[in-house]
């Protein structure tokens, strides 16, 4: 279970989650919160009262909030990656990370002294990105790169383990962390959560994880890994920036900006003013409170309990979304700030893509995410709820074809992919998979993509770096 400590990262109780402990625990056999265990209380009566305690605790930390958004640190971005196994563009993501360190390179005449001196301003100015992945079949990577990145088991006996068996016999070799989740089960829920709860817990003191691990940015993950603490061990934490900004993403997702550009619309400018630099202090959550159809209303509403959630805090929203720090601690913390200790997402369980419902949803009960009057719901429609949130996708997708899956793209449709995304604001597309895991009818529409549809290096740069997308 995670510490209590204070710190730049925060230090606020995020281990109520549930990577090192069994979450099942205290539940009856339809997963829901066993109320003979001493939870005699309705969650729902719970979740009523949690707005207004939770808009009380942040009056008192409204000065500190502030002078942390004023820039006086680096900026820092954690992908959040959801997989089957490995990333088949892991190449395109290396280089998106590389899109903003030509400002890093060192003129060959300086000496040595000054090139470290210039290599520190400039990557000072440039955002440091984390990766952290969450796999169905971790032990199925072949990429060491993304193997160094994927959440591992704290501790050896956990029966929630994903299986993965290191051909070792030492106690105390990690292992993966993964819930194995099934198309539409809430264990992807909880895969979000874990993935959270771990970049929430880079930066903070009092750590023994060396979250150098997860940087990802070039220069970034060798400097910090040859770090070391005042003490002459391995630095775990204290010198990296605790994480800015968290982005869901996929293996079919893939970046249709530059970083720089991504930095611009997540952050805004350097160095502005307070006034200007509020107005991008938001999370992107393309949200909507009624459901969108029939199949919505009974698999996802009408399947949460209202004596755990009432009807009327119920929100929908795309998946791949990006959460400020302020809003991802509020989601993760709720239950120990607000909950009693008691966990949410058991209340997810027979909810159809709960992964679309928990995070809205708990927006919505700590009072972030609301309905302007009047408003009226309708996807993609610019900035509509108040506050905190820019209710707008970040990923772009092409639900055209069908209400139950969203198109499924290859190199062949790249630019034009990008195009439409650049044109809607969106920073990332999906759903980019390999021609060979397309069926037969999707193949004969794809069958002139190259390298089994796979976009290159060059197919990314072209378009995203160049912009020669017309």
């Amino acid at each position: 279970r995670y510490d209590n400590s204070g710190g730049r990262g925060g230090g606020r109780g995020y281990g109520r989650g549930g990577r090192w402990r069994n979450d099942d625990r205290g539940r009856n056999n339809n997963g829901e919160q066993d109320s003979s265990s001493g939870q005699s209380t309705p969650l729902a009566e719970l979740v009523i009262n949690v707005k207004s305690a939770y808009e009380a605790s942040q009056s008192n930390s409204t000065m500190n909030d502030a002078k942390t958004a004023k820039g006086d640190k680096r900026r820092h971005i954690a992908l959040l990656f959801l997989t089957i196994d490995d990333l088949p563009h892991e190449h395109v993501w290396k280089e998106w990370l590389k899109s903003c360190s030509s400002n890093n390179k060192i003129d060959e005449s300086t000496t040595k002294s000054s090139e470290e001196d210039n290599l520190s301003s400039s990557m000072n100015e440039t955002p440091m990105v984390s990766v952290l992945c969450h796999a169905k079949f971790p032990d199925r990577i072949k990429s060491e790169w993304l193997r160094q990145r994927h959440l591992l088991q704290q501790t050896r006996n956990n029966s929630d383990n994903g299986g993965h068996k290191p051909d070792t016999n030492d106690d105390n070799f990690p292992r993966f962390h993964s819930h194995r989740p099934e198309w539409g089960s809430v264990e992807i829920t909880r895969a979000m959560i874990d993935l959270m709860e771990e970049a929430l817990r880079i930066g903070s003191t009092g750590e023994s994880t060396n979250f150098a691990k997860y940087l990802s940015t070039p220069g970034d993950d060798e400097l910090l890994n040859n770090s070391v603490s005042t003490e002459g061990t391995k630095s775990t934490g204290q010198d990296i920036p605790p994480v800015d900004r968290f982005i869901f993403v996929s293996e079919s997702c893939l970046p249709v900006t530059t970083m720089e550009e991504t930095e611009m619309a997540l952050f805004g400018p350097k160095n502005a003013s307070d006034s200007s630099a509020s107005l991008y202090d938001k999370s992107w959550v393309n949200a909507r409170s009624t459901p969108n159809n029939g199949y919505s209303r009974q698999q996802q509403w009408d399947a949460i309990r209202a004596d755990n959630i009432r009807p009327y805090y119920i929100w929908k929203a795309d998946q791949w979304m990006v959460l400020t720090r302020r809003d991802a601690e509020a989601v993760i913390t709720l239950p120990s700030q607000h909950l009693n200790g008691r966990q949410l997402w058991p209340a997810f369980r027979k909810c159809r893509a709960s992964d679309e419902m928990f995070f809205p949803t708990v927006l919505s009960i700590l009072g972030i995410i609301c309905r302007q009057d009047g408003e009226v719901d309708n996807f993609s429609n610019g900035e509509s709820c108040a506050g905190r949130i820019r209710r707008r996708r970040i990923t772009y997708c092409d639900w055209s074809q069908s209400a139950k899956n969203p198109a499924s793209f290859t190199s062949q449709d790249w630019k034009d992919v990008v195009l439409k995304a650049r044109r809607e604001g969106c920073l990332f597309a999906r759903k980019f998979v390999l021609l060979s895991s397309l069926r037969d009818e999707e193949k004969k529409n794809a069958e002139s993509a190259n390298n089994d549809g796979v976009v290159s290096v060059d197919d990314w740069t072209t378009a995203v770096v160049k912009k020669q997308i017309g």
